[in-house]
């Protein structure tokens, strides 16, 4: 009987430790950006932006966030000089950057208040009228947005938080199992 009072303290132990008690272990996440996730856009924006639910760690010059903004080459395009206010991360979008029509990522990384990093992309797609028009009188295909999702969550939408859960129930109910047939 004591070896089981082992095994389930230690993954009592390990179950606190791993997912904390309440809400403590909240981070802050993507709330918002412009443009909008899986938008398709007939302008490009003149700036980009990523709000988030907490304010963003800034440490006098020192660079640690960035935002960046991809082509579908994986290119980026000429932004201004970032700046944070609070929860969002911005810049402007160089008027001599040339643009085609695709697909198009902003890229971020950026270090909450309480210190974590957090980092991930917006997908949209820019889809200038001239370009739409070529491509419906052409019938060429248009390229799909990939649905990308902020967190973690496989294509499928299966969320991948919870399977550290799922494995430490299974190893209490294996032990208990065990435990039982020892008796």
């Amino acid at each position: 009987m004591r070896i089981g009072k082992v095994i389930t303290s230690g993954i009592l132990i390990f179950i606190l430790m791993n997912f904390g008690i309440g809400g403590s272990s909240a981070h802050a996440e993507l709330e918002s950006s412009v443009p909008a996730a899986n938008s398709t856009l007939q302008d490009l924006p003149r700036s980009i932006s990523v709000t988030f639910g907490e304010e963003l760690l800034v440490i006098g010059n020192e660079q640690v966030n960035s935002i960046a903004l991809r082509d579908f080459y994986d290119e980026d395009v000429s932004l201004s000089a970032i700046e944070i206010v609070g929860d969002t991360i911005s810049a402007s979008v160089s008027a001599s950057s040339p643009v085609i029509a695709g697909e198009y990522r902003i890229v971020y990384r950026v270090v909450s208040g309480d210190g974590h990093p957090i980092e991930g992309e917006v997908p949209f797609v820019y889809a200038p009228e001239e370009a739409a028009a070529v491509d419906e009188t052409t019938d060429a295909p248009v390229a799909e947005s990939s649905e990308t999702s902020v967190g973690s969550q496989t294509p499928e939408g299966v969320n991948l938080g919870i399977l550290p859960l799922l494995i430490a129930i299974i190893v209490i109910v294996s032990a208990l199992i065990l435990i039982r047939k020892r008796k």
